[in-house]
């Protein structure tokens, strides 16, 4: 017989105390396996309970693995493998995760350990020049706030639906108005809203790039499409970044053994040098694209952000051939956590992207995607984006004005941005860029090392500086920090 007190006064439900007294007798084996439970009837008679309430007890046992039940037989206790526990200490398991990996899988868990490395440096009294995401002082939280509950307040119940896989219509109107500003001629149709331009180039390589194939970028080029490529096991051929852009006699004569796959770029404020390219520079890229067919993904990541001098319009705008894919996101000056951006590139392109993201993304996150509209469309982005270029034009002028007075004048030079929030440093030195990093560290300036930027070893030593995260008065400061070390370094 099953004996059990049950208290009739607990909060606890009464089917839960049965099926935990006899999940407890079973784990300390006084139950074994193979052992017989009672009726569900004769046990409710027991206890004085409704028969309903023990069936459900036994249900919950069934459904942890205790008991064996059939219909119209008695519930048995079986042998049940015993559970993890609740505690987490690591565990080896059966599996050796590394040597089951897939190369490019192997390649990336290694690169994003270094990130993490890099990112968890002693950073409480340094300058932290190494930080690319948008401020989060300028975020403009009030705004998008409403633009949220007026997005939900006029389509809530649409808006917690599926929505569509190429983007909310509306904010792909917007995008597409707004790059037609930018001098781009496109369609909502002619627009794909992504996760972010991470996303953006994910999907590019997906649709373009087989394992195997060739992709072209500049080198030095942004330091997290480096691992993507590794991912889709790509081949990665450099071309040098001069002070106005990438070398493209390097690029013809490249172009000329080998039909790539795509050549990847960023004409404005390129990351991580802050180059900008000329409107003849661009004609020449895309005249160059044409001729072999080759198409284009052109990371317009920082295009809003111009401080100084006139606008040169994106390769988008004069792509007559439809060869240009272009890649935008909000997450550099608005919203990084929200992780919204585009792709605009002729329609084909468009539909064949879309394809690839339906059946890997499913859905959009449709909610966030009304309220970016809504932003947008309330006239806060363009309040946003002035608040934002009068900060970061002060910060950048501080910086180079700041190198100019602080750094050696022998031994150390930079590029000079228009806009955006980087540059890149190089130094004459006898040290290694490992070496320079940790003694900037240990004088409290953090900045990120060039080698990040280049899928090649290279002899020069390097480093990124971003305006991105702060002020005037610690940019000074770390210039002033960053002279006293570079001053040792080359001179040593």
């Amino acid at each position: 017989m099953l004996l059990m007190g049950l208290d009739r006064t607990s909060a606890v439900p009464v089917y839960r105390q049965i099926y935990q007294r006899v999940a407890r007798l079973v784990d300390d084996g006084t139950l074994q396996p193979g052992s017989r439970l009672p009726a569900s009837r004769n046990l409710a008679d027991t206890l004085g309970v409704n028969r309903s309430t023990v069936v459900r007890a036994y249900q919950e046992l069934w459904a942890l693995g205790y008991l064996e039940s059939r219909p119209g037989s008695y519930s048995t206790v079986r042998q049940r493998m015993k559970p993890q526990g609740g505690d987490e200490t690591p565990r080896s398991g059966l599996i050796d995760w590394e040597r089951h990996s897939a190369p490019p899988a192997r390649a990336v868990h290694g690169e994003l350990q270094r990130l993490t490395a890099q990112r968890t440096r002693p950073t409480a009294r340094a300058v932290n020049f190494a930080t690319l995401a948008a401020d989060r002082m300028l975020s403009p939280v009030d705004d998008f706030r409403r633009a949220v509950r007026q997005a939900l307040l006029a389509d809530g119940r649409d808006l917690l639906d599926y929505g569509d896989p190429a983007g909310y219509r509306p904010l792909r109107e917007t995008i597409a108005q707004r790059l037609r500003v930018h001098g781009v001629t496109v369609s909502a149709d002619e627009v794909l809203i992504t996760s972010g331009s991470q996303h953006g180039i994910d999907l590019v390589l997906r649709l373009l790039a087989g394992p195997g194939s060739e992709v072209i970028v500049e080198a030095p080029t942004y330091a997290l499409a480096i691992p993507l490529f590794r991912l889709h096991n790509v081949r990665v051929r450099e071309v040098p970044m001069r002070s106005d852009g990438m070398d493209l006699d390097v690029l013809e004569r490249a172009l000329a053994s080998n039909r790539p796959a795509l050549v990847y770029t960023m004409p404005n404020f390129q990351n991580p040098t802050g180059v900008t390219t000329s409107h003849a520079h661009r004609e020449r890229l895309l005249a160059l694209c044409e001729a072999r067919r080759v198409p284009i993904l052109e990371d317009g990541f920082e295009e809003e952000l111009k401080y100084f001098g006139k606008c040169v319009l994106p390769l988008k705008s004069m792509d007559t051939g439809g060869i240009v894919i272009y890649a935008g996101t909000f997450s550099k000056v608005v919203f990084p956590g929200l992780r919204i951006g585009w792709l605009a590139a002729d329609r084909e392109c468009i539909e064949r992207l879309l394809a690839i993201s339906r059946f890997t993304v499913l859905s959009p996150n449709v909610v966030s995607q009304a309220a970016v509209h809504r932003f947008c469309a309330g006239g806060a982005y363009e309040d946003h984006l002035r608040r934002v270029h009068r900060a970061y034009r002060r910060r950048m002028a501080t910086l180079l004005t700041g190198l100019r007075r602080h750094l050696p004048a022998a031994g150390v030079r930079w590029t000079q941005p228009v806009g955006g929030y980087t540059l890149m440093l190089w130094v004459d030195t006898a040290m290694r860029e490992a070496e320079l990093d940790d003694r900037l560290g240990r004088a409290g300036v953090l900045l990120v090392p060039g080698s990040s930027f280049f899928v090649s070893e290279q002899g020069e030593v390097t480093f990124r500086l971003s305006i991105a995260n702060l002020t005037a008065e610690e940019i000074e400061e770390g210039c002033r920090r960053l002279g006293r070390v570079l001053a040792q370094a080359v001179e040593g």
